[in-house]
């Protein structure tokens, strides 16, 4: 009897999947690490900042055309295991944000510090699809109904000096992503074959982490 592979995704991990090496992606998921630089901190500040800044505020203060609301701390979430193939994938990860409609639904938000552009919406969709993926098929509890997904994106605009010194104005714009239903099934089906047979995932050129391993495996 074949051996099944548990695989874990963090959805963090999903950004930008057309313009990740695969190669990596397949190695790292049988259990190749690399050496990560520090994160920036000013991240991890920025993102506690909005997050106690948005806490129970209405939706209408992510955007008016949402529907009524409040917005709550995401937290953790972890979908049941999903077999395709001879893989079970988990989604396991932590939500920015979760808008909770006053019809019973709920949305995904992940907060960004960037400039906004449509182009973000195709970035992060593979993100924010695990995310909806996970509270509709949680590993516990009931599932949620996910009516909404999108990115709330902040940039600073100006500096000015207040009462407790200078500080930045920062916009606020939100990008709505549109999530096909079967979008994410399928992107999953696509990493079947690069989980299973991760030396003939293809390289993404110029990928400096696969001539480095490639140099060390001669």
């Amino acid at each position: 009897m074949a051996t099944r592979r548990e695989v874990r995704l963090s959805p963090s991990n999903l950004n930008y999947e057309d313009r990740r090496c695969d190669r990596c992606f397949a190695e790292a998921a049988n259990g190749e690490a690399w050496p990560q630089g520090p994160f920036p901190g000013i991240f991890a500040k920025l993102d506690s900042q909005q997050r106690r800044y948005f806490t129970d505020r209405p939706t209408s203060d992510v955007d008016p055309g949402l529907p009524p609301g409040t917005l709550h701390n995401g937290g953790r979430v972890q979908s049941a295991p999903h077999a395709i193939g001879g893989v079970d994938f988990t989604i396991r990860g932590n939500m920015d944000a979760l808008l909770r409609f006053d019809d019973g639904s709920v949305g995904v938000v992940d907060f960004k510090s960037s400039t906004a552009s449509p182009q973000l919406g195709d970035a992060y969709r593979p993100q924010l699809a695990a995310y909806q993926w996970a509270l509709r098929k949680p590993a516990s509890g009931d599932p949620e109904t996910v009516s909404v997904a999108g990115l709330l994106v902040f940039a600073p605009e100006e500096m000015v000096d207040t009462e407790r010194g200078r500080a930045y104005l920062v916009s606020s714009t939100w990008i709505p992503v549109e999530i096909e239903d079967g979008w994410f099934e399928r992107f999953l089906e696509r990493l079947v074959p690069l989980v299973e047979s991760p030396s003939q995932a293809p390289t993404r050129s110029g990928c400096e982490w696969c001539l480095l391993r490639d140099r060390l495996t001669v």
